[in-house]
């Protein structure tokens, strides 16, 4: 898959799958995973938020992941709303933002995420 190649220092959000989860988290140490879906509205919004941020934190991957053919994913870590974002640290969920926030709802959390 040639999102999976992506470097984190490109900037740029990657799309994940159940396959490759898990091996994204265990290479980043820091990573911020929006659960989102095709039908969700909310999620359209946010989007280009993480987008943004991802070019402005190049030592922190973005991911996202569609809860819709990821279930078993979103069933892990018990999204019931959509967007989701979790923040993890080593691999750990440490933070989550729930709903379309504004950009520094989200900033202020992945600076925590940073210390």
């Amino acid at each position: 898959m040639v999102s999976e190649q992506r470097k984190v220092s490109e900037g740029r959000v990657t799309e994940l799958d159940s396959a490759s989860f898990k091996d994204f988290l265990k290479r980043n140490k820091f990573a911020v995973v929006d659960f989102w879906a095709e039908w969700c509205a909310p999620c359209f919004i946010l989007s280009p938020v993480l987008e943004e941020l991802s070019e402005d934190y190049s030592q922190v991957a973005f991911g996202k992941i569609n809860v819709d053919e990821n279930k078993d994913v979103a069933a892990e870590y018990g999204i019931m709303s959509l967007p989701t974002v979790l923040f993890f640290k080593d691999g750990e969920v440490v933070d989550e933002v729930v709903g379309a926030v504004p950009r520094e709802v989200v900033e202020i959390r992945l600076k925590s995420l940073l210390k």
